[in-house]
């Protein structure tokens, strides 16, 4: 929908303070890079960051130039006359890139765009679209399933389910302060205890029985004496410490 590929039920779609959302797709400055990379095979890599700019009759002097910064951008301005069945997987997709970019997009979408690439290529890739969006000062809406990723390159997170925002927040909040279960679990590893509410300590503390044994936790929100709860502690923050032998039991 941001695209303008999809016509939205209800609501705004809204780009640099305009409402975009019945703005044709080609008029939104909006561009996309997908998982396939979606390269003409036949055209020169000049042809294909070029093939924009002339859908839009952007001025002949005006191409080479333009094509050729966005190839310096992705360091392959050497590549130019080759065609994409000669470069590699990450060639590829810097080109893909180089395309979307030319047109100056307002923002760029990426759509599991590094997904196809092997481990080693697609961490490099990261650092370099991260260099990349600093470059061009603009934003990048990145669509991922790897929770590394996203924690990694991200400025701000938006954790969706069934079309759903879960939580929306810097990659801190979301993997120190998750709004629920289904984030908790689904941003890193986390071991998940269950526990009963046995009195408030005070605004950010209760006293909890956890798996039968009693220990105070953080939590900020209502709760009631009784209340089941469940406490979430990820594996980072545990230690191991040496202790004199007690017959009491203790976390």
């Amino acid at each position: 929908m941001i695209a303008g590929f999809e016509t939205a039920d209800n609501g705004q779609i809204v780009l640099d303070d305009q409402d975009v959302t019945q703005v044709p797709a080609e008029q939104r400055h909006v561009n996309t890079v997908f998982q396939s990379y979606a390269l003409f095979p036949h055209m020169t890599v000049f042809e294909n960051v070029a093939f924009g700019l002339r859908m839009q009759k952007t001025p002949a002097a005006e191409i080479e130039p333009r094509v050729m910064e966005a190839l310096r951008m992705v360091r392959l301005e050497k590549m130019a006359q080759r065609k994409p069945h000669q470069l590699s997987g990450g060639q590829q997709q810097r080109i893909a890139i180089a395309r979307a970019v030319v047109n100056k997009p307002k923002v760029l979408l990426l759509d599991e765009s590094l997904s196809a690439l092997d481990y080693k290529l697609r961490k490099q890739m990261q650092i370099e679209l991260k260099q990349l969006q600093r470059q061009l000062g603009i934003t990048f809406i990145f669509v991922t399933h790897d929770q590394e990723e996203a924690l990694s390159m991200s400025d701000r997170i938006i954790v969706m389910r069934d079309g759903v925002i879960e939580q929306d927040g810097s990659p801190r909040e979301i993997y120190e302060e998750p709004k629920n279960l289904f984030v908790a679990r689904f941003i890193g590893e986390i071991n998940v205890f269950n526990a009963t509410m046995l009195e408030r300590i005070d605004e950010k503390r209760i006293r909890a029985e956890i798996e039968g044994v009693e220990s105070v936790v953080y939590y900020d929100q209502a709760a009631q004496a009784g209340e089941k709860l469940q406490v979430l502690l990820r594996p980072e923050d545990l230690r191991i410490e040496e202790i004199k032998e007690s017959e009491e039991k203790g976390i």
